[in-house]
């Protein structure tokens, strides 16, 4: 893709009738004009045959937010929501090789939390062999969103809960409903005497990882652990979490799957909103459960809704929501 810093760059464009344009912070513009992402290099052979010219620009900045004003096709990479003609969102959802292309936001502000999930217009066999070759990859290759220790599924003892923390307090617009220290003080609590295993997250802050571990000094019950996800999920009764993608990886596992913050697959989780919502669900939620087909949810999510850059109908997907938003 050609990146575009300055207005007059946009002349050497103008045979063609509209622009495809990504609007990206500069990190990911990098590897967006690298090739790194399939999703952008399965799609510009399809948008050239069609004579729309890709470019991308530095999202925030004025020329971008002169052109989101123009009657291009416009995709924001990243976290900022927004409903606007023309304006797609995009970003790689919580399993690699799935994305998001939203009208509304990514991960939790997509438009997926205000979806119903219907599992009697799922087709069962689909889903069934969908969800059995994801997690069988996911699981046995050690994979997910982020680097993970090596895998000992005989390293661990078995756990009443595990946490999965994140860093999103500080974040301009709340998601959460429980804090971290919430979250972990309250599964001791309701864990009675069962250990309680705590993640902390690859970018966890000093700060925050200093009132993890004083929480821990306090409960010999609480452990913190650098143990893959799979592993800590595969031990654990409960999985809790923000919204984290390794909450959204415990549904590969069939686990039973608190949420303590606004999130875009809570139809798959227990929401906590409180303090007492958290120790009650552990006490007396695991029933809500029974009988929840992971599988058809799972395909609903990703297949489904989200779009997977290795099928062959991907580019032609991509191209029929855009024509349907941009009135192509």
């Amino acid at each position: 893709m050609k990146h575009v810093t300055l207005a007059g760059q946009l002349k050497e464009f103008t045979t063609a009738e509209r622009l495809f344009v990504v609007h990206a912070d500069d990190g990911w513009i990098d590897e967006i004009n690298k090739g790194t992402f399939d999703f952008f290099t399965k799609l510009s052979p399809l948008l050239a045959s069609q004579g729309v010219a890709s470019v991308t620009v530095k999202l925030g900045s004025p020329l971008s937010e002169a052109m989101l004003n123009q009657a291009h096709i416009h995709l924001i990479f990243g976290d900022r929501p927004a409903y606007r003609p023309n304006v797609m969102h995009v970003s790689p959802a919580y399993l690699w090789g799935f994305w998001y292309l939203d009208e509304v936001g990514v991960n939790w502000n997509s438009s997926m939390r205000m979806r119903q999930f219907r599992p009697d217009g799922v087709d069962w066999g689909h889903a069934e062999w969908f969800f059995n070759g994801v997690a069988s990859w996911m699981i046995g290759q050690n994979t997910s969103r982020s680097p993970q220790a090596e895998a000992a599924p005989h390293a661990l003892d078995p756990a009443r809960s595990v946490v999965f923390c994140q860093e999103i307090e500080g974040r301009p617009n709340r998601e959460h409903y429980l804090s971290t220290e919430q979250m972990i003080i309250n599964a001791g609590r309701a864990a009675g005497g069962g250990r309680v295993y705590v993640k902390p997250h690859p970018a966890q802050s000093s700060g925050m990882r200093a009132r993890i571990d004083k929480i821990a000094d306090r409960d010999p019950n609480v452990v913190v652990s650098h143990a893959s996800v799979h592993d800590l999920i595969r031990v654990s009764d409960w999985v809790i979490t923000q919204n984290s993608a390794a909450g959204f990886e415990a549904l590969l596992q069939k686990k039973k799957l608190i949420t303590c913050a606004r999130s875009d697959f809570h139809h798959a989780s227990a929401v906590a909103r409180s303090e007492e919502d958290l120790r009650r669900i552990l006490r007396e939620g695991a029933a809500q459960f029974d009988g929840f087909q992971y599988e058809k949810y799972l395909y609903w999510f990703l297949s489904e809704n989200c779009l997977e850059p290795q099928k062959e109908d991907f580019a032609q997907r991509v191209w029929e929501r855009l024509r349907e938003k941009c009135m192509i």
